[in-house]
């Protein structure tokens, strides 16, 4: 169950808001004050702004006198997220985050983003307008902001099939730090999100519902990640390629999870090509690519290290 205890100073909104915004706490304050000013100017009373945190981000309560608009809300059931001094916890706390968030939004339309994105001037705007098509779930582009070797080579693995330009089109993925949902479509998967949120399981059961899942790149956020070693940056990957081989495996059955695991070796080869092909598609130059799809490549091994834990652990589970 969700936490009782809520710091909630935001002024008087509408009791059926237009639009919800859930920012997840994953940087910390300075992080979430970059993103909540550039959403400071967009946002009228018509729309609420949700901070879902907990005992491991409290440094973000800080902010709640310099930002009475914005309901701050502390999460006291983390669920399976115990500590981020468990590697594995690190990303269930972001998605118990995120989960808390979606039960709070009260918006017609309920976007999600993270506090080191900074969504654009327009942000609110193109996805009231984007949503005046037929579809449950609406992600958008996403930038690097941040011109640094390791910031590229973050983005290029995480977000370089959302780069610009893009093609408004429906996808079977988009982004949960740049996606706005119907209302009628977070009610439908409320049973897959209840206890923590991920974007792919919550899309592909949409899909499933026979939602289209679509991609407009008027929707756009740039990613300011705040410094991190090459060796922090790397286990980084470990862990959250592990979190995505749990999430896939729960859906796949034993025997597809055992072809997945067989699989991990080729996937820093594979990634590191579409890497390269998201890289020329954005028409970087020589010298981008060849300082940045070595460090990718690198995270890479990470990821694909982490999806095989993963993929051990669900067969492990099933016997």
């Amino acid at each position: 169950m969700i936490g009782t205890e809520t710091r909630d100073l935001a002024t008087p909104c509408p009791a059926s808001p237009s639009l919800s915004i859930v920012i997840t706490v994953v940087s910390g304050a300075t992080a979430l004050r970059r993103c909540l000013n550039a959403l400071r100017p967009q946002c009228g009373p018509d729309t609420e702004i949700l901070v879902p945190y907990d005992q491991w981000s409290m440094d973000v309560s800080s902010l709640e006198a310099e930002y009475p608009s914005v309901r701050f809300h502390r999460v006291t059931d983390l669920g399976l997220a115990a500590s981020p001094l468990v590697p594995a916890h690190t990303h269930r706390l972001y998605d118990r985050r995120r989960a808390v968030g979606l039960a709070l939004a009260t918006g017609q339309l309920v976007a999600m983003t993270e506090d080191h994105a900074v969504p654009a001037p327009d942000w609110c705007v193109q996805i009231r307008t984007a949503h005046h098509q037929p579809y449950g779930a609406i992600g958008g582009a996403i930038e690097n902001g941040v011109d640094a070797p390791l910031n590229w080579a973050w983005y290029y693995c995480d977000f370089g099939r959302y780069g610009r330009p893009l093609p408004a089109m429906p996808s079977e993925y988009v982004s949960d730090v740049n996606v706005a949902y119907k209302r009628a479509a977070v009610e439908s998967t409320r049973d897959v999100w209840r206890e923590a949120y991920h974007e792919t399981s919550l899309h592909w059961a949409l899909q499933a519902a026979g939602e289209v899942v679509f991609l407009d790149p008027r929707l756009i956020v740039y990613q300011h990640r705040p410094p991190m070693t090459l060796g922090a940056a790397w286990r980084e990957r470990v862990e959250w390629g592990h979190v995505f081989a749990e999430t896939r495996a729960a859906a796949a059955g034993r025997k597809r999870s055992v072809l997945y695991a067989a699989g991990t070796p080729t996937l820093p080869f594979l990634l590191a090509i579409r890497v390269y092909r998201h890289m020329r598609r954005q028409r970087r130059g020589v010298a981008q690519v060849a300082r940045v799809l070595p460090l990718a490549f690198l995270l890479l091994t990470g990821w694909a290290l982490g999806e095989l834990r993963g993929y051990i652990a669900a067969i492990r589970k099933r016997g």
